[in-house]
């Protein structure tokens, strides 16, 4: 093997990876998690905040995006991909979806996320009560969230179907 084959090898490995970890973290955090804690209320919101604050959880999505992204890049720039006309179509359907879930997650979704976290932080751990006006602001910031995120992985699930399916058209 020579080195442009084994540098495809390392980036198509690398790319895969990264993009079902991206697929999984946003899906957990966005159909399961984080409704689940919003309907739970006060207690919910502690768990968030555990998982915003105490955890690397909300800064790995966009590291395993980041990676996708630029592995997806380099294998186009060193010529990763040769397929015929359809699946060259519906690859190129799914890098740009792929650079859209990339671009919405880190311009909008990003933005919720760390505009939920900044509340998160200031709710009183234990069994304190949450003030009626922070548990409105949470609700409101989670509901947006939540519609962010959703925006996100329709991109990213797009793009990981069309990515997947190429090779086969």
């Amino acid at each position: 093997m020579n080195a442009q084959t084994i540098l495809l090898v390392v980036l198509r490995l690398l790319h895969i990876v990264a993009a079902f970890s991206w697929v999984a973290l946003g899906g957990t955090l966005t159909f399961f998690v984080a409704p689940a804690a919003v309907a739970a209320g006060e207690n919910g919101y502690r768990y968030l905040k555990s998982l915003f604050t105490r955890t690397r959880y909300t800064r790995l999505i966009p590291m395993v995006a980041g990676t996708t992204t630029l592995a997806g890049i380099l294998l186009y720039l060193v010529g990763g991909g040769r397929f015929g006309p359809v699946g060259s179509a519906v690859l190129g359907i799914g890098a740009l979806s792929g650079l859209i879930a990339t671009i919405h997650g880190g311009a909008v979704t990003d933005r919720s996320t760390k505009a939920l976290g900044k509340v998160l932080a200031n709710v009183p751990d234990g069994t304190q009560t949450i003030p009626a006006a922070t548990l409105t602001e949470l609700n409101t910031l989670a509901t947006k969230l939540l519609g962010d995120a959703r925006i996100s992985f329709i991109f990213m699930a797009v793009a990981l179907i069309c990515m997947g399916s190429a090779r086969y058209l």
